[in-house]
C-alpha cells in the first residue's frame, strides 16, 4: 500500500497548548500512521496510507482544533 505524505505549516499554533491540542486531534483520526509537530518552527509532518483522507480536511481539522481550544473530529468517517 502507498504512503503519502502531508507537510504543511500551521502559523496560528502559538503555544504548547496549541501543540497539544493538535497532537490529540490528529491521534483520533484513524488511519495516519506517522505525526510530527513542532512548535517552534509551527510545522507538521504526516504520513498515512488511506487514499481517502483528504489533505484539506486534515489541515481544516487542525485550524479548527486550534481556534476552538479542542480536540477536533473529521465530520465524516473516512
Amino acid at each position: 500500500m502507498k504512503s503519502y505524505n502531508l507537510n504543511f505549516k500551521q502559523k496560528n499554533m502559538l503555544c504548547h497548548r496549541c501543540l497539544m491540542t493538535v497532537v490529540k486531534t490528529l491521534s483520533s483520526v484513524e488511519g495516519l500512521e506517522e505525526i510530527h509537530v513542532d512548535l517552534e518552527s509551527k510545522k507538521i509532518k504526516i504520513t498515512y496510507k488511506d487514499e481517502n483522507i483528504s489533505k484539506d480536511e486534515i489541515k481544516d481539522i487542525v485550524n479548527r482544533s486550534i481556534l476552538s481550544g479542542k480536540v477536533g473530529k473529521l465530520e465524516h468517517s473516512l
